[in-house]
């Protein structure tokens, strides 16, 4: 049961919350909040390809998976809210 937790959940938490946050920056036009998910993701996402780099052997897949779990699904997530959140705003202001 804790494995599918972690398989399902950990990726879909991350996934909405990266929605919910990109949406409303992009809703109010933030871009600085905007840009600080950007490189807070970055930097993640770095941090982990080197992690994975210097890793022995198959220490390295703790890593691909937090890449594939945390960092992928932020990445969608924020992409996504932030889009709809920058539309909506235009919508509504010229609407």
């Amino acid at each position: 049961m804790g494995e599918e937790i972690l398989l399902f959940g950990v990726p879909l938490v991350t996934f909405i919350a990266a929605i919910a946050i990109t949406f409303r920056l992009g809703r109010a036009k933030k871009e600085r909040g905007m840009t600080g998910f950007g490189l807070i993701w970055g930097a993640f996402t770095g941090m982990m390809f080197l992690g994975m780099h210097s890793a022995p052997g198959w220490d390295a897949l703790i890593y691909a998976i937090a890449l594939i779990c945390v960092s992928a699904p932020a990445a969608v997530g924020g992409l996504i809210g932030g889009l709809i959140g920058w539309h909506k705003e235009h919508d509504i202001a010229h609407g």
